[in-house]
Parts: C-alpha cells; sequence; structure tokens
C-alpha cells in the first residue's frame, strides 16, 4: 500500500516508486523513517540517498544499494558531475543484484543511434512482447519489473525490452526523445525480424505505445502502463484555467517570454515544477519552459485516434500525479476503431490508485498479464 513518508508530494512519489519492494522490510522503513526530515531540498536528497547506497554496498546488500543510488541519481541534472558517478553506482549494484543468465543484452542501430535491448527467450514462444518506459525511466527499472512481475512466467511469449530516444543511455548519447515513436519501435520489429508483437509501455510510454500502434500495424495488442493521452497534461494539469489559456497563445514570442518568466519564478518554489521542466529540457533537449511546452504539444493522440485498429489495455489511477482522472474514459472514447479496449481505473479502495500503480504495481501486472493470455 501506497506509503506518506512525506508532505512532498513528488519526494514521496519516488520514495514509494523505488522502495515499493521493500515495504515489509522493517529495517529499510526504519531507515526512511530517520532521514526522511533530512530530505528539503534536491541537495540534500543527493546526500541522504547517496550515504545510504555508500553504506548499504559495503553491507553487501546490492538490491537496495541499487535503489538508494537510483534515488541519488533521480533528481541530478544531466551536467551535473556527480550525475555519472551514481549512475555507475546504480547499475554496478544492479546487474550485481541479479540472475543476468538468462537475459541476452544487445543493441539496435536506429537513426545514428544504439538502442539498448535486454532480451529474455523462452523455448519453443510463438509470440513477442515489446515493453519500454517513459519519460524518466531506466533499462533496469522494467528489467526488475520483469523479473517480479509475473511476466517471466508467460512461457509463450519472448521479451524485449528497451530505451529508446531520450530514455537512459540514449539520452546521455545525446539524443533527444521523438513523439513519432513508431519509429524506433519499426527499427525494432525490422531488426528481429517480427512480423506481430504486443507492445507494452510504461508511464509515458502509455502515449508512445498508443501512438506506436496507430502506425505500425505489426502491433497486434498495445498496453499502456498508465494511459496518457497528452504530454502536456502533466505541466497543466495543476495550473489554473488562466495559465492553461495563456500556454495556448505560447507561439507569440510576448507571450512565450512572460511565460518562460512566470514558470522560472514559480520553480523555484515549486520542486515537482523544476523537475519537470528540467528533465523535459533534457530529454526534449529545448533550453527553456516555453520550448519545452512547445514541443510537449507534439506529443498528444489528437489526430492519430482513429488509427489505432488493435487491441487495447488502458490503465489509470485516480490519483495519479502526472495524468487526469479522465483521461482514460476520454481515450477510450476516442478509439473508435480499436479491435476492443479493455480499461481499468484503480482506486484507493483497490488499491493501485497512483501513477503506474506506484504502491501496487502487482495489480497492474495482474491485469496486464491476463491481457497477455488472451
Amino acid at each position: 500500500m501506497y506509503k506518506k513518508y512525506l508532505t512532498n508530494e513528488q519526494f514521496n512519489f519516488q520514495i514509494n516508486r523505488f522502495l515499493e519492494p521493500y515495504y515489509t522490510d522493517d529495517n529499510v522503513q526504519q531507515t526512511i523513517k530517520e532521514n526522511a526530515e533530512k530530505l528539503v531540498n534536491e541537495e540534500s536528497w543527493y546526500r541522504v540517498w547517496n550515504q545510504l547506497g555508500l553504506k548499504t554496498e559495503k553491507k553487501g546488500r546490492n538490491d537496495l544499494a541499487a535503489a538508494y543510488y537510483q534515488l541519488a541519481d533521480f533528481f541530478l541534472a544531466e551536467e551535473d558531475i556527480r550525475k555519472e558517478q551514481t549512475y555507475a553506482a546504480f547499475q554496478r549494484t544492479f546487474y550485481t543484484s541479479i540472475a543476468q543468465v538468462q537475459i541476452k543484452f544487445e543493441t539496435v542501430p536506429y537513426a545514428g543511434m544504439l538502442l539498448p535491448i535486454a532480451r529474455f527467450s523462452h523455448p519453443g514462444a510463438t509470440k513477442t512482447l515489446i515493453f519500454h518506459g517513459g519519460f524518466d525511466s531506466y533499462l533496469e527499472e522494467i528489467i526488475r519489473l520483469t523479473l517480479t512481475s509475473g511476466l517471466l512466467q508467460l512461457k509463450d511469449y519472448n521479451i524485449i525490452l528497451f530505451e529508446g530516444p531520450g530514455q537512459g543511455r540514449v539520452l546521455k548519447d545525446g539524443f533527444p526523445m521523438t513523439h513519432a515513436w513508431e519509429k524506433p519501435i519499426k527499427a525494432i520489429l525490422d531488426y528481429y525480424q517480427i512480423d506481430a508483437a504486443v507492445l507494452l509501455g510504461m508511464s509515458l510510454g502509455g502515449y508512445l505505445a498508443v501512438r506506436a500502434a496507430a502506425f505500425e500495424p505489426r502491433i497486434k495488442k498495445v498496453i499502456a502502463f498508465d494511459v496518457y493521452y497528452s504530454m502536456l497534461d502533466s505541466f497543466t494539469m495543476k495550473l489554473s484555467p488562466q495559465a492553461r489559456t495563456a500556454l495556448t497563445k505560447i507561439a507569440n514570442p510576448a507571450i512565450a517570454s512572460k511565460i518562460d518568466a512566470a514558470l522560472t519564478e514559480a520553480a523555484k518554489s515549486n520542486i515537482d515544477l523544476a523537475f519537470k521542466i528540467r528533465k523535459g529540457n533534457e530529454v526534449m533537449q529545448t533550453h527553456n519552459a516555453s520550448e519545452l511546452i512547445k514541443a510537449a504539444q507534439q506529443y498528444t493522440l489528437k489526430g492519430c485516434e482513429k488509427k489505432v485498429t488493435q487491441d487495447v489495455l488502458l490503465l489509470a489511477g485516480n490519483q495519479d500525479l502526472y495524468v487526469p482522472t479522465s483521461t482514460i474514459a476520454l481515450v477510450a472514447k476516442k478509439l473508435v476503431n480499436a479491435k476492443s479496449v479493455t480499461q481499468f481505473l484503480f482506486t484507493e479502495k483497490s488499491g493501485g490508485e497512483r501513477h503506474c500503480q506506484v504502491g501496487n504495481k502487482q495489480i497492474a501486472f495482474e491485469k496486464i498479464i491476463s491481457f497477455l493470455e488472451k
């Protein structure tokens, strides 16, 4: 069950996101409690988690150390000289904490870049599941989920995980995200000579996957974990109606300048907003809030909903930090040509009410696995 460690919503969400596997570990829960009051800004966030990572790695708890290092890494800007160190520490401890024998690591060439791939194969499997993240996930996060969620029990599926443009190592190599996600998906399908696959996108990947399905007929089923209609919702859902109206006029340079000034000032006292703008600029390779907003406007299903002809699974939580609750009904209504649309809106009563069902991710994977078994 989702826990309240802090009043800061963004900080609290990330602690739950990465330390959910340790909900029943009393020592970890006590450690969080003892350190929570020290987490007052992004700098203290880095120091606390990095120190815990160092201490925990020395004790040989590499799985837990990896989680602490990933937390330490999370709010560091890409240009911060400490980020490569925390990223390396996270990868080092993560990969020593899992059994790699069942994973084949490869790369797929695409548009001048190499997409990192992790493949799980089953002898005689006839189906393929492709799984990717979204705005801020690393390949390792979806590897961990694949190992622990029950997906590997689907013996008829070979599973391909990857980082695409704007994600993980590809972002660090200098390549921004693309809204036309069908292009990297095409590269993967072509490379492995796959005629039919299921596509699973996590977080913003919920948009990316459905968008890709609209333009790639080899995708036969698509899963939005969680659902997105527009990336811009993540930036605007907490803004006033006046502010949202102003964003529709952002093509006007004078208004764009005012928006930049207003959001820069607001971000000084709002960690969530500051993170979204900084990370968004990194992912999109934009330089300020107005450029980011213009780029984010491309990340919408508007105009391509009717092209989705597959079986679709939509998941959502009614306490999502990034996606309005109304989105799932909106997307389901607009997918008029989908072969089928299955939707689940999780609540506090059912569990899984947060973004990507953080706090009870297994409830999401129960629905995903059921959908895959059909």
